[in-house]
């Protein structure tokens, strides 16, 4: 050994330590580090330094051992496979030696899990076949070592195990491995398990003994609770009758640990482990007598205080809520086995209670874990009918709980929380903040809406009387905001009591009513208290924008009452006309209105229409009365022109009950006929017929009062035509085979000039048009994006930066108007595809084209988006079947053929330092920095690629969800919706192509959302495509190359997460399954043998996916032909998964080292992926040797094992019976 070697190795140890050593000094040191891990002799070394760290304080000391533990380890992980098995027994042995030493006491954590590491790789590589002395060895030094070894051993047992059973570890462990493992530890349990058991009472007297020092204390701590994760590996696979031996019975132990404060989480996570197990009938008494110990216990805990220690104290609660769901989840179909007895049913009824009381926890979190388990106990026959003796109690707890956590009362940020004082230090516990309260509580609240859906159809009387206590409570009590009030009004704002008591109410009534079915709707009682309800709430009054807003609200949910009861429309329809015309003192309503009067205004307006589209026929009888206050308010001009939409919308519902066509049409003419006026004047009409008259306006509507109003109206005239058509009984779908024709008279004058509209808006695009606007003053702030559309890429106005927009000019809400003229043009031609008479048109492919595609190649990606949701969207579902060549298969072609193109561009990453690069759909973003701008684009581009992957979707997967109104919806596919998705697969000549083109380069790019569903549509390309050879190189070569890629090269900073990883290698998989090999799957395999199916003509083949296999860094041929047998021997997916997943570990390897070399870096991790191929091989192989444990060897362990411990008694540990 070389000395100068040996003092250099310990230099740059010191040197990559020291904070005074320079980057470059530290970076030379991680240079010679790993040159050095790099040598053949590194073992060497690396054990004698182990030994002999040289001089140096006790933290330096322990740098150089954590050093030398990890050259060694780096050791095993890359030449113990090429090592001759003499060699790898020698070094095997002398490193068990040298790592089983007694340790110094103040051994730190980062050396002793670097040894247990060690241990565990030699492990996984050579046990039990090729090393059965391990448990020997590690018991041997169990019973002569001292305490820190003993807790070495756990800890590599538990690595062990952990490796094995956990799916976040066992992937690197081929399945065959593992199993041998597994069956290697599960013969030496008989041997293992008393001695831990022993050693688990040994040291819980030891740290219970008064006597005992605090040093003494603090070992036996660690080692119980080594031993105990230890158990909770092993539980998760060991046979079920091995953990409850009464020799050994630990289940009994981790029950009784529950009354200890320091280790009751871990007896907990030990028991949760246990119940996730599949017991099955043959172990449904062990269940059985499992839950029956852990529930005897929890029964006497005391679970409702959470002081002095919130903390420690809420993660028990919540380990034992965990337990108890677990169990529920898991076991509760074992336990009703056979009809259960009463026995059970009593047993059941002790674990519903103690679920009960966690129900009612303060913690958000700890109640969101159980509903699922009601809804499924709520929903079983068997539990219903034997247990109603007791559940009427517990509903009525259910429902109890259920009400009081409506109410958003437990915000981090509440001061002076009152009552709710626990349930808001628990969520100080749960939550950073009150926006993460409130993002968390919108999902926790849509979960107990559907356990109170089941709560009320269990027993709607009782809901009802309890939900008109609740009401009259909040009315009575809350009647007025006293604390968060406005500082201007001193109204309630969103953090004010009452208006939280009142959100909560209105809340509370939306979600009974709307699910009381109509046979409890029309029981009297019920009846009565719905009416006693609803007077209640037209007899509150306030002038609090807030709480009249949450009043209103909640009139539009007894729409099913008032079709049962009109009588009470009259005052609801006042209360509702006039809150249209509310308005608070000093407020104009065409001048300045406070956004809580805007939002009482629409509110009430919405009310109204919600009502009249769910029961126009019954409003028809006073429609005459709709229309005159409709009247009314225009004639006094006391509504702005959004609400004037929205009236309109409401009269054209109740409309379309009319029974005679013609009355329905001349209504409709009679409303349309001031808009359309309107809209197709000279003046309109000069004005959309190109971009430069839009910007020649703009330019003059500062000085022209005239221009000004006509720019507007275009707004105004557009929303309202688009308010009564979208209501005019015009439907998307194309299930509707009649149409009301009400509206359908309207079209031939609106299009031609929506068309010209769309058409300039679009023109404002072209480069020299756009260049023009660009000069001027005013106009040139249509080519920007508004300030609110930022506001929502970034994710709320708090984004902003307020100084960069207060200096934004007055001129720049031409943006704002350029959008919302966009958007509603858009809106309106998605109706007007939407009609049958459009397609009647003989020049409906012309008009589409010199419209909606019109500049294509120069629309920002935010337009596009809008585009796609709002036009074409409603094409794709209304299209006629016989105009699908002619019209469909041209059009999308257009769109998808463009988007790829866009594609290559946007998805495109920048080399290290540089911008993205400025492409023609790129948009001008203003008001924020360059870093919130580039996010800006960044979400732009995600949101189209979002968009355009939804469209594909549709068209190529389309699915419809029924029984919405049931317990079981499902998604099925309608006959419309698969003629369409036929026509694209398998009969247009182009469109799969075009797709493919879109899903191959989704999936290499960086959203995960998208990537995900682009991955599931390849899936179905494959599934449906494989047999036409025409498509074997898009499938093959093309999607198959994607796939690997979307693995094997990663955007930095945009790590795919493994669900997503497995769904890809499931892509590749299939591909290569069906197109390579020819092999169909076992779900398909109709009378044929999935194991013996017959060989396909290599003709129909493709070879493409093997190539490229063979053309990955570190794959070779053997692995490849290994890979096709296996695949064709084992039909099991999660075996074929795995196989493809263990053959791309070292390609990706290779390629990561690729990527450090290339970027030049100097880091630890460039050392470690830059060194050479054979050196980077971690796989850990299968072991050839059948593993065969001799009875004589096992029995001569037994004998051992007696002979180490002549005297233990493990039946007194903990009290166990």
């Amino acid at each position: 050994m070389d000395a100068q070697l040996y003092q250099q190795v310990l230099l740059a140890v010191q040197v990559s330590h020291s904070p005074l050593a320079s980057a470059a000094e530290r970076q030379a040191a991680y240079a010679f580090c790993e040159d050095f891990k790099g040598r053949a002799d590194c073992a060497l070394y690396a054990a004698a330094l182990y030994r002999n760290p040289g001089p140096g304080d006790a933290l330096e000391l322990h740098r150089r051992r954590h050093f030398a533990l990890h050259v060694l380890e780096h050791h095993v992980l890359t030449r113990w496979g090429a090592l001759p098995a003499e060699e790898q027994q020698a070094m095997r042995a002398e490193l068990v030696a040298l790592l089983l030493l007694r340790p110094s006491e103040d051994e730190p954590v980062f050396v002793r899990e670097k040894k247990v590491a060690l241990l565990t790789h030699m492990a996984k590589r050579q046990f039990p076949q090729r090393w059965p002395e391990l448990l020997p060895e590690l018991l041997q030094v169990w019973q002569t070592g001292d305490d820190a070894q003993i807790e070495l051993v756990l800890l590599v047992l538990r690595s062990l195990a952990e490796d094995c059973v956990s799916s976040s570890f066992n992937t690197s462990i081929p399945p065959a491995r593992r199993k041998d493992i597994l069956q290697g530890l599960n013969v030496c349990l008989p041997q293992l398990f008393p001695v831990v058991y022993h050693e688990l009472e040994t040291q819980y007297a030891r740290y219970k003994a008064p006597t005992a020092s605090s040093n003494q204390r603090s070992l036996s701590q660690r080692l119980i609770h080594a031993t105990l994760d230890m158990l909770k590996e092993f539980l998760e696979w060991m046979p079920l009758d091995r953990p409850v031996d009464p020799n050994t019975n630990f289940i009994m132990v981790a029950v009784l640990l529950l009354e200890d404060v320091e280790f009751r989480v871990a007896g907990a996570e030990c028991l949760e482990v246990f119940m996730t197990r599949g017991f099955g009938k043959d172990h449904r008494a062990i269940m059985l007598q499992s839950i029956s110990q852990i529930i005897e216990k929890v029964d006497t805990l005391d679970l409702a205080t959470l002081q002095p220690d919130l903390e420690a104290n809420l993660l028990f609660h919540k380990k034992i809520n965990d337990v108890l769901v677990t169990w529920g989840t898991c076991q509760l179909d074992v336990l009703l086995l056979d009809g259960p007895g009463e026995q059970e049913m009593a047993l059941l009824r002790v674990i519903l209670n103690n679920l009960c009381k966690l129900f009612a926890h303060p913690s958000l979190i700890l109640t969101e874990a159980q509903i699922i388990f009601w809804l499924t106990v709520l929903k079983n026959k068997t539990v219903l009918k034997q247990g109603e003796a007791y559940l009427a109690e517990i509903l009525e707890q259910l429902r109890q709980v259920s009400f009081d956590k409506y109410f958003k009362l437990a915000s981090p940020e509440r001061d002076n929380p009152g009552p709710q004082a626990t349930a808001c230090e628990c969520s100080r516990e749960e939550f950073d903040d009150h926006n993460e309260y409130i993002a968390y509580y919108g999902n926790f609240r849509g979960r107990l809406y559907a356990l109170i859906r089941v709560l009320v159809q269990l027993n709607p009387t009782v809901v009802m009387q309890s939900l008109h206590e609740r009401l009259a409570f909040v009315l009575t009590q809350y009647r007025a905001g006293t604390d968060h009030l406005s500082a201007d009004r001193g109204l309630c704002t969103d953090l004010s009591t009452a208006y939280l008591y009142h959100e909560g109410i209105s809340s509370l009534i939306d979600c009974i009513v709307k699910q009381l079915p109509p046979n409890a709707m029309q029981n009297p009682t019920n009846h009565q208290a719905l009416q006693t309800i609803l007077q209640a709430i037209l007899s509150f009054d306030t002038p609090d924008p807030l709480l009249k807003f949450r009043q209103l609200l909640v009139l539009a949910s007894f729409a099913k009452y008032y079709a049962l009861d009109g009588s009470t429309l009259t005052a609801v329809f006042e209360m509702l006309f006039a809150n249209i015309n509310f308005v608070m003192p000093g407020e104009d309503v065409h001048g300045k209105m406070s956004s809580g009067t805007i939002n009482v205004r629409r509110r009430a307006l919405s009310s109204l229409v919600s009502i009249c589209q769910a029961i126009p026929a019954h409003i028809l009888p006073v429609l005459p009365v709709l229309c005159t206050k409709a009247q009314e308010l225009f004639a006094a001009d006391r509504v702005t022109d959004t609400e004037g939409v929205m009236l309109y919308e409401m009269l054209v519902l109740v409309s379309n009950s009319m029974e005679n066509k013609e009355e329905r049409v001349q209504f409709v003419q009679q409303i349309v006929q001031d808009p359309l006026t309107q809209w197709t004047s000279p003046e309109m009409t000069a004005l959309v017929s190109s971009p430069q008259s839009i910007v020649t306006a703009i330019e003059a509507a500062a000085n022209d009062e005239k221009t000004k109003k006509l720019l507007g109206m275009i707004i105004k005239t557009l929303t309202t035509l688009y308010g009564i058509a979208k209501r005019a009984g015009v439907a998307f779908s194309a299930k509707t085979t009649e149409d009301t024709g009400a509206f359908e008279g309207a079209w031939p004058h609106i299009l031609p000039n929506l068309l010209a509209l769309v058409r300039s808006l679009h023109g404002l695009q072209e480069p020299a048009v756009k260049a023009a606007v660009l000069k001027t003053p005013t106009a040139c702030w249509l080519m920007s994006v508004s300030v609110d559309e930022v506001a929502q890429l970034l994710g709320g106005k708090n984004q902003l930066e307020e100084e960069e927009v207060a200096k934004l000019p007055a001129v720049s809400k031409w943006s704002k108007w350029h959008k919302n003229v966009r958007d509603i043009s858009y809106h309106l031609m998605g109706v007007a595809v939407g009609q049958a008479s459009f397609y009647k048109n003989p020049q409906v492919a012309s008009m589409l084209q010199n419209s909606m595609l019109s500049d294509l190649d120069l629309m920002e990606h935010r337009h596009l988006k809008g585009a796609l949701a709002y036009v074409y969207l409603p094409f794709l579902k209304t299209c006629p079947r016989e105009l699908y060549p002619s019209l469909l298969d041209p059009v999308l072609a257009t769109l998808f053929g463009h988007f790829a193109q866009r594609a290559t561009s946007i998805f495109q990453r920048p080399a290290a330092g540089d911008k993205p690069a400025q492409t023609p759909w790129s948009a001008l973003v203003v008001g924020i920095d360059d870093a919130k701008q580039e996010i800006a684009r960044e979400k732009m581009v995600m949101e189209l690629t979002r968009q355009v992957i939804d469209f594909i979707e549709y068209a190529v997967d389309p699915k419809t969800v029924v029984g919405t109104d049931t317990d079981n919806p499902k998604h099925v596919t309608s006959p419309e919706d698969a003629v369409l998705r036929d026509y694209i697969l398998t009969q247009s000549p182009s469109l799969p192509f075009a797709i493919g083109a879109i899903l191959v380069q989704v999936i290499c790019w960086k959203d995960t959302l998208s990537c995900r569903k682009a991955v599931l549509l390849g899936d179905k390309f494959v599934n449906v495509l494989h047999a036409d050879t025409k498509y074997h190189a898009l499938l093959g070569r093309e999607l198959f190359s994607a796939a690997l890629q979307g693995i094997l090269r990663e955007h930095v900073g945009h790590v795919k997460e493994d669900g997503l990883k497995w769904e890809i290698i499931n892509l590749a998989r299939n591909i290569y399954c069906r197109l390579t090999l020819g092999l169909t799957p076992v779900e398909e395999c109709k009378g044929i043998d999935p194991c013996n199916q017959p060989l396909r003509p290599a003709s129909s083949l493709c070879t493409a996916p093997r190539e490229i296999l063979l053309s990955l860094p570190d794959v070779t041929p053997g692995q490849v032909e290994a890979l096709d047998t296996l695949l064709r021997e084992k039909h099991s997916m999660k075996t074929q998964k795995n196989a493809f997943k263990e053959l791309l570990e070292m390609p990706i390897l290779a390629i990561r080292r690729e990527q450090a070399l290339a970027s030049g870096s100097a880091s630890p991790l460039a050392g470690i992926l830059g060194s050479n191929t054979s050196a980077s091989i971690k796989k850990i192989l299968d072991i050839p040797e059948k593993l065969v444990i001799p009875s004589r060897e096992f029995e001569a362990q037994v004998k051992w094992q007696h002979a180490q411990n002549p005297n233990l008694d493990t039946q007194t540990l903990f009290g166990a019976q």
